[in-house]
């Protein structure tokens, strides 16, 4: 500032973003307030008043906005650039004087102009009012969803006015009728009206409105398994209300009317977000050479609506063998595209992550639904499968022979054991929280990670089977000498020289004997190369692991965690003894026979030397079925059928659509003569019925020729 330019310019230059941000704050507080008066004015006068209240709210809370905007004036200014700025001295009252100054201020005053270029005006205004201002806003919208939401004195337009007649005679009958149906704010759907059966989101506020003539004492809607909602008179009509928390069948029922026909109003539950991997393609991804960084990308997919952010979960493993630590991190993910489908895209730095050699990074997207208002405002989550990006280790600077392959391929059997454990005590966490066929499912996915452990160390004890892994080795072929010319009984077996110091010998096969029998004409289980990376203590303690394993995976396969949990820990224990024993040594010992009971030598008695034959289990009544099938025999004849004992056996079985099955009892009560109805009913109990357990198939009884034979046996 020089001396041409007035204070108050100056002071209205540099005052201009403070009083900017000062109005932003304030319209941001004070804007929910008129439209929260606004909703309220719109359900007691109507729109044309709540457009009144907007104007006028808005106007005030402009004004109010106007005046705290003037507190930022000279002293102010002052004030702030001393308290901000200390290298102007102190002296930041000259650059606001329009006083005359003396030579010594004058000079003072350019020195403090110079430095105010390097300064900007926006770092003097305030900062955002958030926690206000998100705290307004929440009251504001909550007024306004409480005001929206509250149902109307008569549910419908003003009636027309109607002549003052006589009573129509006869019974009340339903002329007029509307369900309201107001979604929760969460699904982001409109409220609309629909006829007495209609499908509406668990949460949803129903409100009905029926009409009359004449009009009954009292009214209510009665639902087949005893749920009663009253209707209550507003003016000409009869209005009640309720949350629809489950499905609902049910019927009007007006005092001297027969009852209506049954209407249904089906609950739709909110599932939780579908997540599909789109990047990596694959599960399990070795990283390549020179790779620093791990692309992923997940596209989820919601009902009503995905969060904007999810979060990703990390856990990089570090160690070797069973001695493996875990460091879990997580990081938050912003998504794009529709709120109903959106894009989740990262690309994680692997330095960064402190992945080393033979360890991994497993990542797994967990991400929300956007329900946060109703009865149940906790927002639904999914996880995605679990994605592993695994460097593998260098399997070809260890040393060479049989010690360096044991070194570099022993650990990579002996790693896998103790994951499984942990996922199966985390399956078991989650029983009670799944789907018996999901969790039937999970179980099955456990079960075959054991089964490929299991291939593994069966490999290395020389099992056969197809899918176990060769085990990779660095040795070199050894060079051997070229005895082509030799005859072939004079050739030395592949691999050695005459003159390497072995004892071969005798090159020709002997007659008889079982080693070259078996090489000739068969081949030895339990020889493979593996077989021979241990000693036979460490074998049997392996095999031992490998029958433990598959008691396991038996278990697991049949969706029962809970009993493979110990048989896994076995496995695990023979591992680590494996491990890390160096020798094993097992005393040995002569079979030990019970004792010879010499009161009974050469007795000749033969009374309980053969145990007494079993008598055949008793085969279990299938109680289940039992009344369910009772009366579905008893519906094919033309006499009335009792059904409250199917209704007790529906509530505690609900089949898989209990409302129909429902409706079908309660025609059948209404009308025992009604074929169709019973032929319904019929269908219905066919299809709640549990299946019988599988049982051993009959032997077929044969043909002719063969019951002939069986005849002349007996």
């Amino acid at each position: 500032m020089t001396a041409a330019v007035p204070a108050t310019a100056f002071v209205a230059h540099w005052s201009r973003p403070a009083r900017l941000r000062s109005a932003a704050n304030d319209l941001a507080i004070g804007l929910p307030l008129p439209l929260a008066a606004a909703a309220l004015a719109a359900r007691a006068g109507g729109w044309p008043t709540a457009l009144a209240v907007v104007v006028a709210g808005l106007a005030l809370v402009a004004m109010v906005a106007h005046a705290r905007s003037r507190r930022f004036d000279k002293v102010w200014l002052v004030r702030q650039l001393d308290a901000a700025h200390p290298e102007l001295e102190d002296s930041s009252d000259l650059l606001v004087s329009d006083a005359n100054l003396g030579p010594l201020q004058r000079l003072q005053r350019q020195r403090i102009a110079a430095r105010l270029a390097a300064i900007d005006a926006a770092t003097l205004r305030p900062g955002w009012q958030t926690r206000p201002i998100a705290a307004a806003w929440l009251i504001g919208l909550a007024i306004a969803a409480a005001a929206l939401s509250w149902p109307a004195a008569d549910g419908s337009a003003p009636l027309r006015p109607r002549p003052v007649t006589a009573r129509p005679a006869g019974p009340p009958r339903l002329i007029g009728q509307r369900l309201r149906i107001t979604p929760p704010a969460y699904t982001g759907l409109p409220a609309r009206d629909a006829a007495l059966s209609a499908r509406a989101p668990v949460g949803s506020r129903l409100a009905f409105a029926l009409r009359f003539a004449p009009n009954p004492t009292s009214a209510v809607l009665q639902g087949v398994d005893g749920r009663r909602i009253v209707l209550t008179r507003s003016g000409g009509l009869w209005v009640a209300s309720d949350t629809l928390n489950r499905s609902l069948l049910y019927r009007v029922v007006a005092a001297g009317a027969a009852p209506g026909a049954l209407q249904r109003i089906d609950a739709v539950p909110d599932v939780p977000p579908t997540i599909r991997v789109i990047m990596p393609e694959r599960t399990l991804t070795p990283m390549a050479v020179g790779q620093t960084r791990w692309q992923l990308r997940f596209d989820v997919s919601d009902d009503h609506g995905v969060a904007a952010t999810a979060r990703l979960r990390l856990i990089v493993t570090s160690g070797e063998g069973e001695n493996i630590s875990f460091r879990e991190t997580s990081r938050v993910i912003t998504g794009s595209g529709d709120r109903k489908r959106r894009r989740f895209d990262t690309s994680l730095d692997i330095r960064s992550l402190g992945l080393t050699a033979g360890n991994d990074i497993v990542a797994q997207l967990i991400v929300a639904d956007n329900r946060m208002f109703g009865r149940s405002p906790n927002p639904q989550t999914s996880r995605s499968p679990s994605l592993i990006l695994r460097w593998p280790p260098d399997l070809g600077q260890e040393a060479g022979g049989l010690d360096g392959m044991v070194k570099t391929v022993l650990p990579a059997y002996f790693r896998s054991q103790r994951q499984i454990i942990i996922d199966m005590q985390a399956l078991i966490k989650q029983r009670r929280r799944l789907a018996p066929d999901r969790f039937l499912a999970q179980s099955d996915t456990i079960g075959v990670d054991q089964r490929s452990l299991r291939l593994r160390y069966g490999g290395l004890l020389g099992d056969e089977s197809s899918e176990a892994p060769v085990l990779p080795t660095s040795d070199a072929p050894a060079e051997k000498p070229r005895d082509d010319a030799l005859p072939k009984q004079d050739r030395l077996p592949s691999g050695h020289a005459a003159d390497d110091g072995h004892d071969h010998g005798s090159a020709k096969p002997l007659f008889g004997s079982a080693d070259d029998v078996l090489a000739d004409y068969g081949h030895a289980h339990a020889e493979s190369d593996t077989a021979t990376l241990m000693d036979p203590a460490s074998n049997s303690l392996l095999r031992q692991a490998v029958d433990a394993m598959w008691e396991s995976e038996l278990n697991l396969r049949q969706g029962a965690p809970g009993k493979a949990l110990p048989f896994a820990y076995i496995a695990l224990a023979r591992i680590k003894a494996v491990q890390q024993a160096t020798r094993i040594y097992l005393s040995r010992t002569g079979p030990e026979l019970p004792p010879i009971d010499l009161n009974r030598r050469l007795s000749g008695k033969r009374t309980d030397i053969i145990a007494p034959a079993l008598a055949p289990a008793p085969r279990a009544s299938d109680g289940v079925n039992t009344v369910p099938a009772a009366a579905w025999r008893a519906l094919a004849g033309p006499g009335p059928v009792a059904l409250g004992g199917v209704q007790a056996w529906a509530a505690a079985h609900p089949p898989a659509d209990p409302l129909a099955l429902a409706a079908a009892i309660d025609a059948v009560q209404r009308d025992q003569g009604c074929t169709a109805c019973r032929k319904a009913l019929r269908a219905q109990l066919w299809a709640a019925m549990a299946p019988p357990p599988a049982q051993a198939m009959r032997r077929a009884a044969g043909d002719m020729a063969g019951k002939r034979y069986l005849e002349a046996l007996q």
